[in-house]
């Protein structure tokens, strides 16, 4: 496995730890700067905050690679 595909559901990548992440999905979720302590303690990096236009294209491309569009990025609420 690549990337999981959250089918549209964000919200299955708070029921992992970082561990139970392929390489792949590390590799992007570092991109938008999250590391595996961050992870596990739920501490979101500035990326989070951001609205879609204001990812820069590293983040973007990291965001689309781990399944989020414009729509879902910018409707997604962190628990």
């Amino acid at each position: 496995m690549d990337v999981r595909d959250m089918k549209g559901n964000p919200g299955i990548w708070e029921k992992l730890s970082w561990a139970d992440l392929s390489t792949k999905e590390k590799e992007l979720w570092t991109l938008l700067g999250w590391e595996a302590d961050k992870w596990d303690r739920n501490e979101a990096p500035p990326s989070t905050d951001k609205f879609w236009d204001d990812l820069n294209f590293q983040e973007r491309k990291a965001a689309e690679g781990l399944g989020f569009t414009e729509k879902i990025w910018n409707n997604f609420e962190d628990e």
